[in-house]
């Protein structure tokens, strides 16, 4: 009855994470089509939703087979407690930097506050990190943080390189161009949705399965079509309850977005993002985005960037990982270990 009762916990503790990871990420993605104007927010909260959806279900289990492999707990019941400090510890922190109105990365907290978990359970013993010095094949807790560090950088030169050649290309155009570019806000805003529905609801897919196998319930690596189902809904929630200050902080804190701008900046997000969805790099869409606008404003005028917010930004996603990862540890230590203890003497039924 335990085993129940916790991998219940779990999951819906997963489902609670991946609603906070939609209103996070899923406000920065549609931040640049609000921005500019290229669609109302319902329309684009519909948009979004349905793209991410897909991407929930078409967007294979590369970024999955990341996540499960920072761990190697085995398979026994005992990591169910320490799934759900770390869960509980980014999801406080969404919800944290959500009230801080800043733009933080759900995908840095959950690794965070998995690996602090871990931590407090096992040491080092059961944290896979994987070696530096491979670049290639990268693994493990390495391939996750090469990831999360080198996207950003990737979506700036992206985002500096699609607004040059674009107003290469739009060189002689009017101001009538505007309409035909909003037009094309839609369809790169949706290949940034996907991307990121291919990418985040993953993370989340990756830690019910882990529960799953936990508890002996599913022995396959291949995720089951109704928690892809679970994941996606849960995605397309958050991003129905978009946060306006984050929107606001993105679509328009860091550069005053114009058309032209917006279409840019998506078309560089959805690149850096559906190749880490492809790759199996799990990206953190809010940095990208942002990232993406700062490379669009300097290719424009680095004078309009507000650095100020952007620096804001970098020390919240800089705090991120060791704050959430510190926040489990101490809840692990504090309120699971008790719970672990009666799992190994066998004491809980």
């Amino acid at each position: 009855m335990t085993v129940v009762v916790l991998v219940t916990v779990v999951i819906l503790l997963c489902l609670v994470f991946t609603y906070t990871n939609g209103f996070q990420d899923g406000s920065s993605v549609a931040a640049s089509a609000l921005a500019s104007r290229a669609m109302s927010p319902l329309q684009a909260i519909l948009l979004v939703s349905a793209f991410e959806m897909m991407g929930a279900f078409l967007g294979g289990s590369a970024v999955s087979t990341t996540i499960r492999g920072i761990t190697s707990w085995p398979d026994r019941v005992d990591l169910l407690p320490v799934l759900a400090s770390g869960l509980i510890a980014a999801i406080a922190w969404n919800f944290i930097t959500r009230f801080l109105k800043l733009p933080s990365s759900s995908t840095h907290a959950l690794v965070g506050g998995i690996v602090g978990s871990l931590y407090a359970a096992g040491g080092t013993r059961y944290i896979v990190w994987g070696s530096p010095a491979d670049l290639v094949h990268p693994t493990g807790i390495w391939k996750v943080v090469l990831t999360l560090f080198v996207s950003p950088l990737a979506g700036v030169v992206a985002g500096f390189v699609v607004l040059c050649v674009l107003r290469f290309l739009l060189l002689s155009a009017t101001m009538k161009v505007n309409r035909p570019l909003k037009t094309l806000q839609w369809m790169a805003t949706g290949m940034l949705a996907f991307g990121h529905g291919a990418n985040d609801p993953q993370k989340s897919m990756a830690i019910i399965m882990l529960s799953l196998h936990a508890a002996g319930w599913h022995a396959s690596a291949d995720i089951p079509p109704y928690v892809r189902l679970a994941a996606g809904l849960a995605m397309a929630c958050g991003v129905a309850s978009l946060a306006p200050q984050i929107v606001r902080r993105v679509g328009g804190g860091i550069y005053k977005m114009r058309v032209l701008h917006g279409l840019s900046a998506e078309l560089a997000s959805a690149a850096v993002v559906l190749t880490g969805s492809l790759t199996g790099g799990p990206v953190s869409a809010s940095q990208v985005v942002s990232s993406s606008v700062m490379g669009v404003g300097s290719a424009h005028r680095i004078k309009g960037v507000h650095w100020v917010v952007a620096k804001e930004m970098f020390l919240a996603w800089f705090l991120t990982l060791p704050c959430s990862a510190l926040f489990a540890w101490m809840l692990h230590l504090c309120a699971f270990q008790w719970l672990d203890q009666c799992l190994h003497q066998g004491v809980l039924p």
